[in-house]
């Protein structure tokens, strides 16, 4: 069953659903109804009405159809991202659902369901923001927060399509050619306010990229407002700091593209005269916005009293990535048996949890980390017993003998269980409640979507252009050290921007692995995707090398085609698929 935009904000102005909860978020499907005035007139419809947003991260089978393999929510859109990667293999083909997008060859699908899910939730913020408005301006002060849930929701949605489905060059000339024919080159995706009409969906451009960031720039401006104050009652709810984080990605976003093109930088500069409700940037250098990117994640990062994970906190057998702690900025919430999906292999940590009986696992199918970036993990950094190192894989004796697990790995695994772990699985990601054994409780269990060491990398990142690289790396240099290393032997010799970038980078993908978070770093910094190269553990149909210096094909996300059948003004990319094959 094929949707599209004008369907999915069509409903709009029929009904409102509201999720009743109690405590927090438990419930995903919503239950009463009630009419616009009610909702905007009553504090407790609000926040009813608010509660729907972090509840939908989590909702699972929104598309309706007869299969969940891309159908479960944001964290299924963090896995997608890390397939796209170059640190994310399985081990065993055989159960690989994610085959046709980890091979490049049939893309077109994959593609779609995050346009119809991110549209679908773009339509609950509308609505928050409608009705929140509304109250607001009645003399209902007790509805500001709501009204920033809202705005910060829309915002983080918007940043990311912007991010995805902008095409970007890719170095295989007959797809960039048809992106500079069909005009494909600046635009970003079409925006829909919750005063759009269904009038104006029917014939809704994609926006230029000049565009898309002042509008997600006012959002965010408006919700950092709607929010001063406020104090969430869990991180599934938005705040001011992770505003300022969201700012930072923006922020840091345009740096990049800015300091890449004078040409994008000059139009940018001229939309700030655009009187189109959406506010100026103010910006005059690719550095004013390494500066703004700078004050943000300090913003962030002093916030809240946010602290980067312990190894104790991340190794916790219990609790290890799946309940928010000091490090989590913002994450989802799943408190309850009603929010799980029980077909476990459409599900993040049916995917994920190596360790459990109930998940993929339990037909020996893993996900692992790349051989290439596991190689470059020292034996002094405490997250390298994250994954299984190739020496400890399999079965393992003592000194006397006697079967057992190797040392160093926080694990409630039996000897004779760890022997069905394949060299690189992951240990990252742990059930809910540690319950390895039982699907319903080892499914509660909660995701980050932002955490404060992505602001301290953010942080260097933006100093190394706008004070030095020596500063920069001296910083990356004291972080690993004080919060990941065992003996300080750390030290980033990195000398130019290039050296510093290819440091930090290594950090990055060894920190965020599996968060979904690093695929926005290879499209803005154009890096290449390396899977073929000696030793490599992917699959062989899975060796796919993008071009240097470019973005690879399968990052540039493909609006559907019937989009058009309904919104002519849509302009499709080029279909990357089968692009670059295994070499």
């Amino acid at each position: 069953m094929k949707r599209n935009i004008n369907h999915i904000i069509a409903a709009v102005g029929m009904s409102l659903s509201l999720c009743a909860v109690t405590s927090c978020i438990e419930e995903t499907t919503p239950k009463n109804l009630a009419t616009p005035g009610q909702i905007s007139s009553s504090s407790k419809s609000l926040e009813y009405l608010a509660n729907s947003l972090p509840s939908f991260l989590v909702t699972w089978d929104t598309y309706g159809g007869d299969t969940y393999t891309q159908d479960w929510g944001y964290p299924c859109q963090m896995f997608m991202r890390d397939v796209l990667c170059e640190d994310f293999p399985m081990n065993d083909n055989g159960y690989n659902y994610w085959s046709y997008v980890e091979d490049g060859t049939s893309l077109r699908y994959a593609y779609y369901y995050p346009y119809f899910y991110y549209y679908t939730f773009i339509k609950n913020a509308n609505n928050v923001v409608s009705l929140a408005k509304t109250a607001v301006e009645g003399g209902n002060e007790s509805a500001k927060p709501y009204l920033g849930q809202g705005y910060g929701y829309r915002a983080f949605l918007y940043l990311d399509l912007a991010r995805l489905y902008e095409y970007r060059k890719t170095g295989v000339q007959s797809l960039d050619d048809q992106a500079s024919q069909n005009g494909n080159y600046g635009i970003t995706v079409p925006i829909v306010k919750e005063t759009t009409t269904k009038t104006e969906l029917a014939n809704n451009p994609c926006v230029p990229f000049y565009t898309m960031y002042r509008f997600i720039m006012h959002d965010l401006d408006m919700a950092e407002e709607a929010l001063d104050g406020y104090a969430r009652s869990n991180k599934a709810f938005m705040d001011q700091s992770v505003v300022y984080g969201l700012k930072t990605r923006l922020w840091l976003t345009m740096a990049s593209r800015f300091e890449q093109s004078s040409e994008d930088l000059a139009k940018q500069i001229e939309a700030d005269k655009n009187e189109d409700g959406y506010g100026t940037l103010g910006i005059r250098t690719a550095m004013d916005c390494y500066a703004k990117a700078a004050e943000y994640a300090q913003k962030a990062i002093h916030s809240d009293g946010y602290k980067p994970l312990t190894q104790a906190e991340w190794t916790d057998v219990k609790t290890g990535f799946n309940t928010a702690n000091d490090s989590w900025m913002f994450g989802t919430l799943v408190n309850s048996k009603e929010q799980i999906n029980t077909a476990a292999w459409y599900t993040f940590l049916g995917w994920m949890c190596s360790e459990s009986t109930w998940g993929m696992s339990n037909y020996k199918a893993y996900r692992c980390i790349g051989k290439a970036l596991y190689d470059k993990i020292s034996k002094k950094d405490w997250r390298r017993y994250s994954w299984v190192n190739p020496d400890d894989a399999g079965e393992q004796k003592d000194a006397e003998g006697k079967a057992c697990v190797p040392a160093g790995y926080e694990t409630q695994l039996s000897a004779s269980q760890w022997a069905n772990l394949p060299a690189y699985a992951n240990l990252k990601f742990r059930a809910g409640s540690g319950s390895n054994d039982v699907l319903e409780t080892g499914l509660i269990a909660s995701l980050p979507l932002m955490r404060v060491e992505e602001m301290y990398f953010d942080y260097f990142e933006a100093i190394a252009h706008t004070q030095s690289v020596a500063a920069a790396a001296q910083a990356l240099q004291n972080f690993v050290n004080t919060y990941r290393y065992t003996d300080d032997s750390y030290q980033c010799d990195a000398t130019d921007m290039d050296s510093f970038i290819q440091a930090l980078m290594v950090q990055r993908r060894i920190e965020l692995w599996g968060e979904g978070l690093v695929m926005f770093d290879y499209k803005r910094l154009n890096l290449p995707v390396q899977r073929n190269y000696v030793g490599s553990n992917y699959e062989s149909s899975y060796r796919l090398n993008s071009y240097s210096g470019y973005v690879a094909p399968w990052m540039n996300y493909m609006i559907p085609e019937d989009e058009k059948d309904r919104n002519p003004a849509v302009i499709l990319p080029p279909n990357p698929s089968g692009a670059i094959t295994a070499q």
